[in-house]
């Protein structure tokens, strides 16, 4: 009995001990908590400034309109106006290389679609045949294109001709057959078996022009050549005779002389071997069911861009004097020599 009392006097005086022990551990336990998660929130908040607030603002946007609050009506209405615009869609042949014709045309497109009160629009396509179905099928207003196809798809569906460029006081233009200046060819023929160059095979100026030599010739223009290369564009053709990697080329002669303006070395590295007669430039051109309204609109607008100061700035840059309306017979030459390579009765 002795020994038990003895026992629990001691255990009852341990006890204190015990739970001051474990008391403190527990705090201890609390402050770790406590420093581990300041540690935490604070280099949290160091990231969050020095890094993750910056990675985050490239997702924000630039510009916030509230559309509840008064003072941001008027621009929730010029929001709104702007949506709701018609577009106003030009579609651009390939006659000189997308991102060429983006910079040359947009400043064009721009200026018509303001002047008519329309969201600018600008449709560019790979090759001729393309942009010639946007209007085909009336996905665009206007198209800038080739007079090859121009006068296929006014056979097909009726394709008009709204006007046409002047430049030098002129509405022709010429194709170049284009050769490297070390070329020994003195005419077409002796490029026989040769790599040519063509923007298109349904161009004018690149291909129409030396077919027409050829069959005059009695050759075939589809089993002359050794190789037919589509560039795609005229400054791309240009630029394989330039490059030594065609023979020869067949090219847009107002084409030739801007790159010339802009790089004079071509013309050291490029010489023209034989020029065409002058064809009817390329026009702009409308859909046959196009609204008339809209039609009237843009010719009016056109005819006038060289009064305008803004307008005439922006002709001198496509080295365009105006735009005046074609004559009827301007094409004529190019529908019979089409007829023929085409076989058309």
């Amino acid at each position: 009995m002795k020994n038990r009392s003895t026992q629990d006097s001691h255990a009852h005086k341990q006890t204190p001990s015990r739970l001051t022990s474990s008391l403190l551990r527990t705090v201890k336990i609390a402050l770790a908590v406590i420093l581990v998660g300041g540690g935490s929130l604070g280099f949290y908040n160091l990231l969050k400034t020095t890094y993750l607030d910056r990675q985050m603002s490239r997702f924000s946007p630039r510009k916030w309109v509230n559309l509840n609050e008064d003072k941001d009506s008027a621009a929730a209405e010029i929001l709104s106006k702007e949506i709701n615009r018609p577009i106003f869609q030009v579609a651009i042949a390939p006659i000189r290389s997308p991102e060429k014709s983006l910079e040359m045309y947009q400043g064009f497109v721009d200026y018509v679609a303001e002047k008519l009160g329309r969201r600018p629009v600008s449709l560019y396509r790979p090759t001729y045949s393309e942009t010639t179905d946007l209007v085909r099928y009336q996905r665009c207003d206007i198209a800038i294109v080739c007079t090859y196809p121009f006068i296929r798809a006014e056979r097909e569906f009726g394709m008009q001709a709204l006007v046409v460029p002047q430049i030098k006081g002129g509405t022709t233009y010429q194709s170049f057959i284009l050769v490297p200046r070390s070329s020994q060819a003195n005419s077409l023929l002796d490029l026989r078996g040769k790599r040519f160059a063509s923007a298109d095979i349904i161009s004018t100026t690149g291909w129409l022009f030396p077919a027409m030599i050829l069959m005059n010739s009695g050759i075939n223009p589809n089993h002359f050549f050794g190789e037919v290369i589509i560039t795609g564009s005229h400054d791309r053709s240009i630029q394989a005779v330039a490059d030594g990697f065609v023979d020869g080329a067949a090219v847009h002669g107002i084409v030739y002389d801007q790159m010339i303006a802009e790089n004079p070395s071509i013309s050291e590295k490029t010489k023209i071997l034989i020029e065409s007669p002058p064809f009817g430039i390329q026009p702009i051109v409308v859909h046959p069911n196009m609204d008339q309204h809209l039609r009237n609109e843009i010719l009016s607008v056109l005819l006038d861009m060289h009064n305008d100061i803004r307008g005439k700035m922006i002709l001198e840059k496509l080295q365009i004097d105006r735009f005046v309306v074609p004559e009827k017979k301007l094409f004529d030459s190019l529908r019979q020599a089409i007829g023929k390579l085409e076989g058309w009765r």
